[in-house]
């Protein structure tokens, strides 16, 4: 059989035991992870709730190493709110499978817009998280009968956690930092020696709003990721937007572990305004790393919709991150 093809089939008992199943405690990326972190960041950072001038709901779906089983992927369903006196509110689900691994997680953030000038704004936000793990490793392909750990599935109950974050914002700039989850709570399955701690996030991002002519804007970000044992990220993305309607433009992703090869991915994003209210994005990923011996294709999708709001406006903030 050929090796690659020997590897694609066995890659979820892989990342299973390397990310599930390890002695003691397992610690890697526990929070959903997306290209398009522009496109909704209060994903990330419970500061953005109410951050837009208009409400928003979306859906926005990850299929990462595609066509390699077990591989990651994750789908979100979320909303955005503005509140009275200067509020915000969001909500999200979302759905994480990593081989027989499925990660459920329920949040809902509030935060409080400031002015600080007469062109910047500030926001603080808190966040309420509810999560369930579960291991179904009865669907795992059993190369050994008589090994027990595969004839159970896993359940580690419901977990609470909170979360919180800060953003700085203007028309033309802005600058975020966050702890999506605060408490390193553990979570444990009954009858079982699995541990699963969870581990430490901090995301820190920034970007710009240049105006290049009267119909082009040019829109450059980045976002620093910093996970527990797990090699720092830094993304790189340069956006042009035309006539607030087609956006456009490439991504890289690095990693700081390995001086001999700190890019992990590239890709591209196109996002299309479309009757008035909704929007489409994709982001295409290609792999720099090892898999790309096994897939070179990472795919991403958002549909959103926005419709305005009655509350108070708050200084516009580059519509693309907010």
């Amino acid at each position: 059989m050929n090796l690659n093809i020997l590897a694609m089939k066995h890659v979820s008992i892989i990342l299973f035991l390397l990310l599930f199943l390890m002695p003691g405690q397992s610690k890697a990326q526990q929070e959903p992870m997306f290209g398009q972190y522009m496109f909704n960041v209060s994903v990330i950072n419970p500061a953005q709730a109410g951050g837009n001038n208009a409400n928003q709901w979306g859906v926005l779906s990850r299929h990462q190493w595609l066509g390699v089983d077990g591989a990651p992927e994750t789908q979100t369903v979320f909303a955005n709110f503005r509140l009275p006196r200067r509020l915000g509110m969001s909500v999200g689900i979302h759905h994480d499978r990593l081989g027989p691994e499925v990660h459920l997680q329920l949040q809902t953030d509030l935060a409080y817009h400031a002015r600080i000038s007469d062109n910047f704004n500030i926001s603080a936000g808190v966040r309420l998280v509810g999560s369930h793990l579960r291991a179904n490793l009865t669907d795992v392909p059993n190369v050994d009968p008589n090994n027990p750990i595969f004839n159970d599935d896993l359940s580690s109950g419901l977990m609470f956690n909170a979360g919180a974050g800060l953003l700085a914002y203007s028309d033309k700039a802005f600058f975020g930092v966050s702890v999506p989850k605060v408490f390193r709570t553990q979570m444990t399955v009954s009858d079982s020696d699995f541990r699963k701690k969870q581990a430490t996030h901090m995301f820190a991002y920034a970007g710009l709003n240049i105006d290049l002519s009267d119909e082009f804007l040019f829109i450059p970000s980045t976002m620093f990721r910093y996970v527990d044992d797990t090699p720092i990220q830094l993304d790189l993305n340069t956006v042009f937007s035309f006539r607030n309607t087609l956006d456009f433009g490439p991504m890289i992703r690095t990693n700081f572990t390995d001086a001999n090869d700190w890019f992990d991915a590239v890709g591209f994003l196109i996002g299309i305004q479309f009757l008035e209210k909704w929007y489409f994005g994709y982001m295409y990923e290609y792999p720099l790393s090892d898999i790309q011996n096994l897939t070179k294709q990472t795919h991403e999708v958002t549909l959103r919709f926005s419709w305005d709001t009655v509350r108070e406006t708050f200084i516009r903030s580059p519509r693309f991150f907010l």
